[in-house]
């Protein structure tokens, strides 16, 4: 790819055809900016995975090096891959204060410890060659959201971050407002706009109106009340706080999340509340049930997280009882299903009363704006194109769909997925090319894409098995000793297999010999891998992952 075009070039690695693992380039002539770096957490089919990032072959491929990290706000599916493609991509971090801290303690925890960290406020504007980039605020699930508007020569980038509108927030500005504002005097040559809830009818409450109807659970159940939640959630973070202050509760922190960001928004002057209402766990018994509220982590059923520790009785200090209620004050994040469902099963084994946005509205607003939300910004906008992003193809052609209603033009109505090149500016054409894009995996060890080597072996002993079979002979290729055969995950007869592997050692010397091969002792071992697999899958109906030791030994 030439890099000194002079044009605008928006190339997605992630969010674009999935809901997650946001990331984007940004090529304005021969500069280079990447906004967010963010993640997707494995769910139960990826074992021995830890994180899931976007594919970043396309950059090392073109050498491409980052004059800035322009970072939207806090979510991990905006900034849980940063840390680990900071250190390959070394730049600048722009982002706003409770931001900034977020991604600051995932460094110190990943020995970081020379990252460049700016700051930016609010409408005002960074400069940078070739571009000018000016922050605005957004209503969203996390303090600091914050929208680009991205000025340059060739054309103005709108780029909404995710967003929602909301009539009385808790943080006191307005999506909508704040783009009156931002975009005064101004023209939008391209738009690009959260998808996630591009199918939701209308818009949703007020996060303030959650208060209430925490306030109210927390005065009127008997028993200690459990709430999971996200710990980013600033917003939500205070009513707890607030609605366990009036009704005389206890607040516990449960969960590294909640404490480390409690304490960043407490610090930075977003979360408010006395020090002597919050309790440890270890003291959770001192109080009587009525008076408690668990604050917690695990609203996705993430594994070890304080709600499923809750769940499965791992929490010495606290044993959930039929007499406690607990709240899912989040949505699930599409993937995630599953765990939550088995979370929410293994609580009602416990006979405690169990309540989800589905059954209860009230207990939580999403961050994401509905089709009134997205429509509305489009009008204020008034774009020259539209490119919807966040969100699946399905959502994304939705989205489309809303821009057209709101005046514009179809054919400046972008649809672009992972690794499609767009070109912005100076005129928007759409999608002329695409480059390699997808997904990396950080596992044990090391980051290897999905078409690695290592990747593929490690899923193959997953889902096969091993199965190694180890030969000694004489330099004359004589055997002299049974074949060892040793099996891992799978239950086969070794016997059997052992006597086989005779005439597979003999078959394979005969076959090197009549076809002249040539390559010695490589080529020997994978003609008997190969037969032992055959046989294996002939016998038992399924291909087995099968590792083959050859022990030339000598008599002298």
């Amino acid at each position: 790819m030439k890099k000194n075009q002079r044009n605008i070039r928006i190339i997605p690695l992630g969010g674009c055809g999935e809901i997650g693992m946001n990331m984007t380039i940004f090529l304005i002539e021969d500069r280079v900016f990447f906004v967010d770096a963010g993640a997707l957490f494995p769910d139960a089919s990826h074992i021995g995975v830890d994180l899931i990032m976007p594919d970043t072959s396309f950059i090392d491929q073109n050498l491409l090096k980052p004059d800035a990290w322009l970072i939207t706000h806090g979510h991990e599916d905006h900034i849980g891959a940063l840390s680990y493609l900071y250190k390959k991509y070394p730049a600048p971090v722009y982002g706003t204060e409770f931001t900034i801290e977020l991604i600051r303690a995932k460094f110190e925890d990943a020995g970081i410890s020379r990252a460049i960290f700016n700051v930016w406020k609010f409408y005002q504007p960074v400069l940078f060659r070739n571009l000018k980039v000016t922050p605005f605020p957004v209503n969203h699930s996390i303090a600091d959201a914050a929208g680009l508007f991205l000025e340059s020569k060739l054309g103005n980038i709108l780029h909404m971050g995710d967003f929602r509108i909301d009539q009385n927030p808790p943080e006191k500005t307005m999506t909508h407002e704040s783009l009156k504002k931002i975009l005064t005097g101004k023209t939008v040559t391209l738009m690009m706009s959260d998808s996630t809830n591009s199918f939701q009818q209308g818009t949703d409450n007020s996060e303030s109106d959650v208060l209430p109807s925490i306030a109210n659970y927390l005065s009127t159940c008997k028993g200690a009340v459990i709430i999971a939640t996200f710990a980013s959630n600033v917003w939500r973070l205070q009513s707890i706080f607030r609605a366990a202050k009036s009704t005389k509760r206890k607040i516990v922190l449960f969960g590294r999340s909640m404490f480390r960001n409690s304490e960043i928004a407490s610090r930075l002057g977003y979360l408010h509340y006395d020090p002597e209402d919050i309790i440890p766990i270890s003291e959770a018994h001192k109080y009587a049930r009525e008076k408690l509220c668990i604050l917690c982590t695990g609203s996705q059923g993430e594994m070890f997280s304080g709600l499923s520790r809750l769940a499965w009785g791992s929490v010495s200090e606290f044993q959930v009882t039929l007499a406690d209620t607990v709240l899912l004050s989040s949505r699930s994040i599409p993937g995630n299903e599953k765990a939550i469902d088995a979370l929410v099963t293994q609580l009602s084994r416990l006979d405690c009363q169990v309540i989800t946005a589905k059954e209860d509205r009230s207990i939580h607003v999403s961050g994401h704006g509905f089709k009134e939300d997205l429509k509305e910004c489009i009008r204020i906008a008034q774009p020259k194109a539209f490119m919807p992003v966040h969100g699946t193809y399905r959502h994304l052609k939705q989205h489309r769909l809303l821009a057209m209603e709101s005046g514009v033009m179809p054919e400046n109505c972008f649809l672009a997925e992972n690794g499609d090149v767009v070109v912005a500016g100076p005129e928007p054409v759409g999608v002329i090319d695409n480059v390699s894009s997808g997904r990396d995996y950080v596992c044990p060890g090391g980051i290897y894409s999905r078409d690695s080597f290592v990747y593929k072996e490690r899923v193959s002993l997953v889902r096969s098995g091993v199965v190694t079979v180890s030969f000694c002979f004489s330099p004359d290729h004589k055997l002299l000793a049974p074949v060892g055969i040793a099996c891992r995950g799978v239950s086969i007869d070794e016997k059997d297999l052992s006597i086989r592997c005779d005439k597979i050692f003999d078959n394979a010397l005969q076959n090197k010999v009549k076809k002249g091969k040539n390559g010695g002792v490589p080529v020997l071992k994978e003609d008997i891998r190969l037969s032992v697999r055959k046989y294996l899958e002939n016998k038992y109906g399924f291909k087995m992952t099968i590792l083959v030791i050859l022990n030339s030994i000598s008599s002298k």
